[in-house]
């Protein structure tokens, strides 16, 4: 990869100077960071050892209690500059002719990268100050006794900073070598998972009902460091103003998430008579403020306010919710966030739903951003549209219905939907030709971001046959057959990610398969129905070690459950290997029929040949 040089356009105009920061915008910025600082040290301070007392957890000393929180802080508010600078350089900046970055994104960049050297350098400290604050723990003591490598193995907030430096880090290697527009959206995935690692290991990602709290602390943390880190990048680098409607749907978006947590963490009274609640109130004010100071034009304002909004909501999350104190957990409210009293039938599976907040957002977005493009076209195929909107709809079930909740309990129906989403759902994604359409129909710097992405080195790389099906082999073997399943398929976050996972790789699959929409090479009708076959012995392999196998995938996790109706494991995950099996085999069949029609309807010549292919 080509060393990272400055790309050469003429110098800018003194009051256009990349890294030019106003003298208000340092204020406001420095006035807000020092807020963020102050109510964090006001909490430490005025709660001292009564915070650890109260969950029965010992006083790790001044130096854990002070150092861990002074880090959360400065290591959130680097990762989010991270993050919401590299989105500042991707899609707020033009890229040049020949896909790098431009003088602007080039100098955004910079900036990230500096971010991202503080976001590295407070996470090493951080592994050791966050296990040592979790277990209630002296680290000086502990290091004495040597007993820092258990402390730190015994952490779920010490594992969350491992993975933050490890993201920090590539992050900050990636950008050193990268220049052009594709590889830094690349480079927003580690920045996003090092961002979010801390925060679903903190407090609120935990206990009752917190497959609610994750995904709505997962979008708050997303859409905040995009809007924090652009009004940042927007100071630093003055240009054009922003545009009117982004203030008020990131307060929207990051306000309608909060009042998800304060339902959750803070209902009724307590949301006004605990300093938790409080908290919540002064963290959704500052929000606001900040979204009405962008919306009038003052950027630096806005910047400091929500900078300090940061303080009281990790303020917050310092502090033990409520309802937590009240009541003690069930084991199916600490694994799943609820629980299972009765097995699985049609009507439950049907009824008994737990809305997924984050694929609710991207239904969403994929329906209403493919129903707008539309509208934009004078001929697009009805069929289409319907087939891409059943799409939609077969996501939403797998991820929200009853499938979904019972799916964290069985692994038999962790298969079926397993299955699903990487052949159902993706196929009618792509029988509705949704790049194609974003192709015709998308203007200005959008169609430039869609059209650097299909002529890129990844994409290619992505689209071989060889390399989609070594990624479904690993969404298989790599899952289930390694810890990796037993580990996070605990964690609300685990499923997200394991979803998002399997979509992804049935999407290009099925991408490469139909070709509807444009690929880097046509594969002729042998080479696609080859791929679909080759596919067939990878999911029957699979789904005979599961039925034969002596142990039990993700064992840990279902023993703890212990549900009472739950009496056989070993049978479950028989049924869940002939599931996979039926499912996934059904699925390639029926798609490699289609094909095989269509490709005789086509060297017959019939005027009838079907379109959706």
């Amino acid at each position: 990869m080509a060393e990272a040089v400055a790309p050469e356009r003429p110098s800018p105009t003194p009051s256009d100077r990349p890294g030019h920061t106003p003298r208000t915008g340092a204020v406001a910025l420095g006035v807000g960071a020092a807020v963020a600082l102050a109510v964090v040290l006001w909490l430490v301070t005025s709660e001292g050892e009564i915070r650890y007392d109260i969950n029965g957890d010992s006083y790790p000393g001044a130096l854990t209690a002070y150092g861990a929180s002074i880090g959360r802080l400065a290591g959130t508010v680097a990762a989010a500059l991270t993050f919401g600078a590299l989105g500042y350089a991707v899609f707020r900046t033009k890229p040049q002719d020949g896909g790098e970055l431009g003088l602007r994104g080039y100098v955004t960049q910079l900036h990230a990268r500096r971010y991202a050297a503080v976001w590295a350098v407070v996470s090493a400290p951080m592994i050791l100050l966050a296990a040592s604050d979790s277990a209630g723990q002296d680290l000086v003591a502990t290091y004495r006794v040597g007993g820092l490598f258990a402390l730190v193995s015994a952490s779920e907030a010490a594992k969350g900073w491992i993975v933050s430096l490890i993201c920090a880090v590539i992050v900050i290697i990636a950008m050193r070598n990268c220049l052009t527009w594709v590889a830094h959206l690349w480079i927003l995935l580690p920045a996003g998972i090092g961002l979010l690692a801390t925060v679903v290991t903190a407090n609120e990602a935990q206990g009752p009902k917190h497959d609610y709290s994750t995904a709505a602390l997962i979008t708050i943390a997303l859409a905040g460091a995009l809007w924090l880190g652009g009004l940042w990048s927007s100071v630093r680098l003055p240009e054009r103003p922003e545009k009117r409607w982004t203030a008020p749907a990131f307060a929207t978006l990051v306000l309608a998430n909060g009042a998800v947590l304060a339902v959750v963490y803070a209902p009724g009274s307590d949301l006004w008579v605990t300093w938790y609640g409080w908290l919540y109130i002064a963290t959704a004010v500052l929000i606001a403020a900040a979204a009405l100071a962008q919306y009038l034009r003052a950027r630096a304002p806005a910047a400091g306010l929500l900078t300090a909004s940061i303080g009281t909501a990790l303020a917050a999350s310092l502090l033990t919710p409520p309802p937590f104190l009240r009541k003690r957990f069930t084991v199916g409210e600490v694994f799943m966030g609820y629980d299972l009293p009765d097995p699985p039938n049609a009507l439950r599976l049907a009824t008994l739903w737990r809305f997924d907040l984050n694929f609710v957002l991207i239904v969403a977005a994929f329906a209403v951003g493919y129903l707008l493009l539309v509208r934009r076209t004078t001929s697009w195929p009805w069929y289409r549209t319907a087939c891409f909107l059943f799409g939609c709809f077969a996501l939403l079930v797998l991820t929200s219905s009853g499938v979904s909740t019972y799916s964290k309990a069985m692994f038999s129906v962790h298969m079926v939907s397993h299955m699903l989403m990487t052949s159902l759902v993706p196929v009618f994604l792509l029988l509705g030709a949704p790049i194609t359409l974003l192709r015709d129909t998308l203007t200005g710097a959008p169609k430039r971001w869609l059209e650097l992405f299909l002529e890129s080195k990844s994409f290619v790389v992505l689209m071989r046959p060889a390399v989609q099906l070594l990624m479904f082999a690993l969404m298989l073997y790599g899952l289930y057959f390694t810890p990796l399943f037993d580990r996070i398929g605990r964690y609300h976050w685990g499923h997200l990610g394991i979803n998002l996972a399997l979509l992804f790789t049935g999407f290009l699959f099925y991408w490469r398969v139909f070709q509807i929409d444009p690929v880097p090479k046509e594969l002729p009708f042998i080479g696609r129905i080859g791929m679909l076959l080759a596919m067939m012995p990878i999911s029957m392999v699979f789904a005979l070690i599961v039925m034969t196998m002596d142990g039990l995938v993700g064992s840990r996790l279902y023993y703890y459950l212990d549900l009472s109706w739950m009496t056989d494991l070993q049978r479950d995950q028989f049924v869940g290997g002939v599931a996979a099996w039926a499912v996934d085999e059904a699925a390639i069949a029926l798609v490699t029929l289609g094909l095989v029609l269509h490709w005789a309807w086509q060297n017959r010549g019939e005027d009838s040949e079907p379109e959706l292919l």
